[in-house]
């Protein structure tokens, strides 16, 4: 998957950044920042965590702009089954889910 510059929620752009170091002062892969409209991934981890990540965030910013005052577990949950429907729409060979028809 690749993570786009920006996406649009609730008509609000909310820019991607990457930076490096996250983790380290942070705690955490990513932020999304609401003051600024910036969901902002840790550059030093590997793809597949920052695609994850991409997707918790977008679930931290529908959770902001609804006042849902969602659990964090819930954000997480949320954001894990995103990525992977995020997957199964790409056609990732890695989704076990996906079946073949079979041609009769």
């Amino acid at each position: 998957m690749r993570i786009p510059e920006e996406i649009k929620i609730a008509g609000h752009t909310i820019s991607i950044e990457f930076q490096n170091g996250m983790l380290a002062y942070n705690q955490a892969f990513g932020v999304f920042d609401p003051t600024n409209l910036k969901i902002i991934i840790d550059a030093d981890i590997e793809e597949g965590l920052k695609e994850e990540t991409f997707w918790h965030e977008v679930i931290e910013a529908l959770n902001f702009f609804c006042e849902a005052n969602m659990d964090h577990s819930k954000i997480q949950t949320f954001g894990l089954l995103l990525h992977q429907v995020a997957q199964s729409l790409e056609g990732d060979p890695q989704n076990e889910t996906r079946t073949k028809k079979k041609r009769g």
